[in-house]
């Protein structure tokens, strides 16, 4: 590691681990959803409730990397906890690939990494899509191991690369799909500069080591029994809000202003003659910037699949740029990167630590419910704006199935091969996510009309308790019905015969 600038990667790396330590809970959507999985995983074969309602299967799938970390460390740790460190390990992995692929491509770790290191908590981070965090940090250490043996003999790419790509796809099959453009990106620019046959010719072998993901993924694709891929309606402004929400997860200012204010810098540097792209790594930033522009929104079940790859798109162009004026702008460049990068992680820390409070506030509801309880729930949301600040409200209720063994309507319904299905009968449409999110606010004033008719479709006999989360004070939630927990955000009732 180029020592000029070991100690801001190694500050940023702490930087970005302290919220996880002085939140109760962090405040990261999807966390919630995949720690109830991970709680099957480890206990669902000696628990007679979970194994009553949710059957888990290992399958080999393009999307196992939380999965397998909460497989190893569960044991001691416990479902939650380990997946709070399989989150916690999205950015060490971000910040090293970034780390690395700078390095290996132009000799020593530039300035412009730091800048890149912002995006690596961006939106997919704050959503809590960890499996694919965990993968686009995997990308980038791969493609860094392609450069530095890209010269060397075919072998030693199969060697290393191969395993490197193949555990890449194994946390997520997107990671490989990075990795794949910034491979492309750098053969590309290679033909392009040599024009000869003997470039593409000598690319074929070593284009080798990254095939057989290839083949699990058309496997996968071919057996889903599902559409491969999905766009959304208003596809055009979802295409342009995915840059501009690129960081979306705390404060619009500071998620907004950060890429504005680098975006100010990069261009001044650029002016003075300060920055110069590598076009080996440039080409594959286009081409990852093109496919989000082009790929539907979900893409073999994952949801948000264009808008997620925005920051990696960015952070492929940043640690493009190599530093060739004085060496002062070089430095300026990276205490504006590592002071952007510590306020974020300042207002996520206050954020979390606050918003972490109430969500163990509300999970005390779960000490009036039995062990094995069967629970309903359901978030009151915003039914006209979905808000710029990411919240764990919906699948908050997952850590129910952890805590008390119980069965919850908040799990992801995964099409093709999923490793976790709902195995007590329910109906449909109340059994999986999104069931959970009710509107109940916006458009003017509160409407608890959906509420009520939930409600009134809830099968007795069948549903324990009913989970009302992220109420904002709203009320009477049930009308005659006393709750037997309640706070601010949270309600608790039971859901008699």
């Amino acid at each position: 590691m180029d020592r000029s600038y070991a100690w801001p990667l190694a500050l940023l790396v702490v930087a970005a681990l302290i919220p996880f330590a002085v939140a109760p809970l962090p405040v990261m959507t999807d966390l919630y959803g995949h720690i109830g999985r991970y709680a099957v995983m480890l206990h669902g074969e000696h628990s007679a409730w979970l194994s009553t309602y949710y059957d888990f299967q290992w399958r080999l799938v393009g999307n196992l990397g939380g999965d397998l970390i909460a497989w190893g460390i569960g044991p001691w740790t416990g479902a939650q906890r380990a997946g709070i460190i399989a989150a916690a390990l999205m950015p060490v992995l971000g910040i090293a690939g970034v780390a690395a692929a700078s390095r290996a491509l132009h000799g020593r770790i530039q300035p412009s990494a730091l800048a890149a290191a912002i995006f690596v908590l961006g939106n997919p981070f704050h959503f809590g899509f960890v499996n694919y965090g965990l993968a686009t940090g995997l990308a980038f250490l791969s493609f860094a191991a392609w450069v530095r043996l890209r010269e060397g003999p075919p072998w030693r790419l199969l060697v290393v690369v191969t395993p490197m790509a193949f555990v890449t796809w194994l946390a997520h099959a997107m990671g490989w799909v990075v990795l794949v453009l910034l491979v492309a990106g750098f053969e590309g620019e290679r033909w392009a500069r040599d024009r000869r046959w003997r470039s593409v010719a000598g690319s074929i072998p070593r284009g080798l080591a990254l095939l057989p993901p290839l083949i699990l993924t058309l496997a996968r694709s071919g057996g889903s029994g599902s559409a491969l891929g999905l766009y959304q309606d208003h596809l055009l402004m979802r295409k342009l809000m995915g840059w501009v929400a690129m960081l979306r997860g705390g404060s619009p200012v500071l998620d907004i202003g950060t890429p504005m204010i680098l975006g100010l810098a990069m261009a001044l540097l650029w002016w003075r003659g300060s920055l110069t792209p590598d076009r080996r790594m440039g080409v594959g930033a286009l081409l990852l910037a093109l496919l989000c522009l082009v790929m539907p929104t979900t893409l073999m079940g994952s949801w948000a699949a264009d808008e997620r790859l925005v920051p990696v798109a960015v952070m492929a162009a940043l640690v493009s740029l190599r530093s060739v004026g004085p060496a002062r702008d070089g430095r300026w460049l990276a205490a504006i990167a590592v002071a952007l990068f510590l306020l974020r992680c300042g207002e996520m820390g206050v954020r979390w630590h606050r918003e972490g409070t109430r969500y163990e506030a509300a999970l005390q509801a779960l000490d009036f419910v039995p062990r094995g309880a069967r629970i309903h729930a359901v978030t009151l949301i915003d039914g006209c704006h979905a808000g710029w600040t990411t919240q764990g409200w919906s699948h908050l209720p997952d850590l129910a199935i952890d805590r008390r063994e119980a069965l919850v309507n908040s799990q992801w319904r995964v099409l093709g091969a999923p490793l976790l299905r709902l195995r007590y009968p329910l109906p449909p449409e109340i059994s999986n996510d999104p069931s959970e999110q009710i509107p109940a606010r916006g458009c003017g004033k509160p409407d608890l009309r959906a509420l009520y008719r939930r409600i009134a479709i809830l099968p007795r006999g069948r549903i324990d308790y009913l989970w009302v989360l992220g109420r904002q004070g709203l009320g009477p939630l049930w009308p005659g019905h006393r709750p037997v927990y309640a706070t601010y955000d949270t309600a608790l009732y039971r859901v008699e015969p």
